[in-house]
């Protein structure tokens, strides 16, 4: 694939401007910005950054070969180059992983997100826009953000070698490309090797319907659906649980403490 970088200095949000102008950025389009005004994040929630210092970008495709059915495998392609962007680009310093179902993690903290949109031509995609934001130089979030962190913040000492933003992109392209033409069994395993809490412990969870909280463990994800299987605890009755996204949400350990000194 060629890549054609196009810098902004401030766009409303990238993803915008790749869904709207399908005639004037195709497929390998790398749309950036230092700034974004109106940037999106999952569950509609905005995107915080501040300007120039981290990483947001769009990347057009046009993956006509994929069926509507199975567009999990370009999240699976996103999430795991990008992965492996943080990785490369800090000489593997930095050990990002995937949150379920295309966060970034660093430990049980969020280092960056992302967000795709699809068209669609009959039973395949035929445009897919692939937001994603990557906190690279920021060292201070806003309070109100429940669990973020940074390259640099996770370099700590090592701060006059974080890398710039321009080179982890350079890096997620590097990596896309290996994604890209990765067969699907391959990128599936390689994705639930990276996964955030996919080392079969039992984590605590909350069933978004009805408020029930419950531990579980990551059992498997559908790799073409990406429906996530849970298996219950004993305690909570066993048994599997099949999940889409926004059907559950993990809790941490400091939420449920709180949790239980409301209650108290």
């Amino acid at each position: 694939m060629e890549y054609r970088i196009i810098a902004f200095e401030e766009v409303s949000s990238t993803n915008d401007l790749a869904m709207a102008c399908p005639e004037e950025y195709g497929a390998g389009s790398v749309l950036t910005a230092r700034r974004q005004t109106a940037g999106r994040g999952q569950r509609g929630n905005r995107w915080e950054s501040d300007p120039g210092v981290n990483l947001m970008f769009s990347l057009v495709l046009e993956p006509t070969h994929v069926l509507v059915e199975e567009q999990f495998r370009i999240s699976e392609m996103a999430a795991l180059a990008a992965s492996d962007a943080v990785r490369a680009s800090t000489g593997g310093r930095v050990a990002c992983g995937v949150k379920w179902p295309n966060d970034l993690y660093v430990g049980d903290r969020k280092i960056g997100g992302i967000l795709i949109e699809h068209t669609l031509q009959s039973e395949f995609l035929s445009r897919s826009v692939v937001g994603i934001g990557i906190n690279v130089g920021q060292r201070v979030f806003d309070p109100s953000l429940p669990n973020p962190t940074s390259i640099a913040n996770e370099l700590s000492a090592d701060y006059l070698a974080c890398p710039s933003p321009e080179r982890v992109l350079e890096a997620f392209c590097e990596a896309f490309e290996r994604r890209y033409e990765q067969e699907e069994a391959a990128l599936h395993a390689d994705f639930m090797a990276r996964l955030w809490r996919g080392d079969g412990g039992f984590y605590d969870y909350r069933d978004a319907a009805s408020g029930e909280r419950f531990r579980a463990a990551i059992s498997g994800v559908d790799r073409r659906t990406g429906e996530l299987t849970l298996r219950l605890s004993e305690a909570d009755g066993g048994g599997d649980g099949r999940y889409w996204f926004k059907e559950v949400e993990p809790l941490f350990r400091a939420f449920r403490a709180a949790d239980r000194f409301l209650k108290n």
